[in-house]
Order: C-alpha cells, then structure tokens, then sequence
C-alpha cells in the first residue's frame, strides 16, 4: 500500500500546484484530497485523515479528538504559518513533526500597503472619485516617522527591510527577540510600552496565543501616541475590536488597517465598517501567486524530507 498524503483543507484544489502534487505522486504518495470546496464534518475529516503518513492542512480542528484518528501521521504542514488550530502538545506526544510554509514577503508587502494607504487616506479617495466628487481629506507621510514592529519574525523582519527606505526609525518589540537580526535592519529593540508610546504606526504580527490574547485592548491603546496607526496582518484575536472602535471614533487614532479580525468571516454589522479611517481587507495578506505556488512546493519537499528521515523545511519547534 502507497503511503497517504491528505489535504483536508476547502482551498487545496485552488492553492497546492500541479507541481507539488506531481512531486509527492512520483515518489510514491497516494493524494486523498477535499474536493468539495466546503469544509468537511468532524467525521468525514477524521476518516480522511485516518491512514495518512502526512496532512497538508488549512485552517481547520486538529484537536485531540480529530488526532485521534490518525495511526500513521508522520507530519502535518500547514499551508500557511498559524498553527493556532493545532493542538501542538498532542502532536508532540504522537511524535508528529510539524511544518509551515514561508508567505513572509507577500505579507510583510501588505502591511506596508496598508500602512501607506491609511496614511494617504486611500480608501476615502477611490470612494469619492467613483461617486463623480473632487474632494481632498488629510494625508501623512511616511518619512519622518517611527515605525514599531510587534513581533520579530519572519514577517517581522521583512518589514523592517521593506522600510528602510523609507527615512523611518524602526522599533521592534518581541518577547523572544534576536537582537543580532534587529542590528542588522537598524532596528531598536524596546519594551512593548515604550513601542507603543513612541510609535507613529504600530504594525502587529505575533501569533494568536492566550498571552497575546487582546494585546491591543483600551488600556494599550490609552498608552499609543496620539493619532497613531495600527495595522494588523496577524491574527483578529490580538486587537480587541470594540476599544479599536472608540479610539477611531474618539480620534486617539488617527487610522488602521485591517486583514484580520475576531470573527471570521466578518459579520456585515460589525461597526468598524461605517468608519471611514480604516482600511479593510479579507484576510489576504498571504494570498500571492508566488506564495500559493511556492507553499506548495514548500508542502511537497517537507513531507519528502520527513519520509527520508528529515524534518520538515520550516519546522515547528
């Protein structure tokens, strides 16, 4: 019997490259994939995932109960770098590797672009030219002001890179930080405090932990500088939406950008869509071409590095 390769996920047909799927076949791999373009029931997830040596996963369960199933799970990678819907204390006592791929540049590009567009006013203009209307709202520059990284990762980094063309100074704050990676981008490592009394735009990419839970809440944004930005391409659950609400309407921020939210898909009464200093995407930071592509050639290899008696290309530690 050929060992199993399953993609539960609803994108798989759409995401993971005819490349990569040829590159698991020709080793020998069977592919067990969702080709419903829903997300399966518990039932119908755990029977796929029963036999499988490796699982290329999105955002769906891999708790106890569906890891249960599993009797040959070697690795699971998932097709993108949150792991927030992994029991990963399960999965290390099953002696399961675990992977992700790398979209660091495709989302470190938008967090730039939606900085650039909340201090440009972006939205508001396309609204009011496509509705026939000359009007002008207040814009900032980019140059000049100091930026704070929360959160020194991949993505992290990348932005600091992106920025330093910019004329800007780079604060970075991360609780495990690497100061030799902040050297080398000119970046200064702070408390999350100063971060947040100091920055002009603060930009968050931590993963969605019970630490990070509501990072961004009432009493931190009373401690950002007044008119700050906040952009986030994280995770929804760090920032606490309705003080992110208020400080919009009161004017303690001037702006943000959002991909991600509490609630996903957003509810259409959610109230930071009447506001018109935000600027608001569907969760896409991550959707490239280059980076669907690539994840699923990053897919591919990792499992095939396992089976060879390696580890994934990005592991989890």
């Amino acid at each position: 019997m050929r060992p199993i390769v399953a993609l539960p996920f609803r994108h798989q047909a759409s995401l993971v490259c005819d490349e990569a799927r040829e590159m698991l076949t020709e080793a020998g791999f069977d592919l067990i994939c969702n080709q419903k373009g829903v997300r399966l029931p518990r039932e119908e997830q755990k029977e796929m995932i029963e036999d499988a040596f490796a699982i290329i996963a999105g955002t769906e369960s891999y708790d106890a109960d569906m890891l249960s199933a599993c009797k040959n799970l070697k690795v699971i990678i998932r097709f993108g770098v949150g792991t927030d819907n992994f029991d990963l204390a399960t999965l290390r006592e099953m002696g399961v590797q675990v992977g992700v791929i790398t979209n660091h540049n495709a989302v470190a590009e938008f967090a730039l672009t939606l900085i650039l567009a909340a201090l440009k006013n972006l939205p508001r203009y396309d609204t009011v030219v496509r509705e026939g209307k000359w009007t002008r709202f207040p814009m900032r520059e980019l140059s000049g002001k100091t930026v704070g990284i929360v959160g020194f990762g991949r993505i992290g980094r990348r932005l600091a890179e992106l920025l330093s063309g910019f004329g800007v100074e780079l604060l970075a704050y991360d609780p495990y930080m690497n100061a030799q990676a902040a050297a080398e981008r000119k970046v200064t490592p702070v408390t999350l405090d100063e971060l947040l009394a100091r920055a002009d735009v603060v930009s968050l990419h931590l993963p969605a932990t019970k630490e990070t839970h509501h990072l961004i809440n009432a009493e931190s944004i009373r401690k950002m500088k007044d008119g700050a930005y906040l952009v986030n391409t994280a995770r929804g659950a760090l920032v606490d939406e309705t003080a992110l609400y208020d400080a919009l309407v009161g004017g303690k921020l001037s702006g943000a950008g959002q991909d991600v939210y509490e609630s996903e898909p957003v509810a259409e009464n959610n109230p930071l869509f009447t506001l018109t200093n935000n600027v608001l995407a569907p969760h896409v930071s991550a959707s490239t071409f280059e980076t669907n592509y690539n994840g699923g050639i990053i897919c591919a290899r990792s499992i095939l590095s396992v089976a060879q008696g390696g580890e994934p290309l990005y592991p989890l530690r």
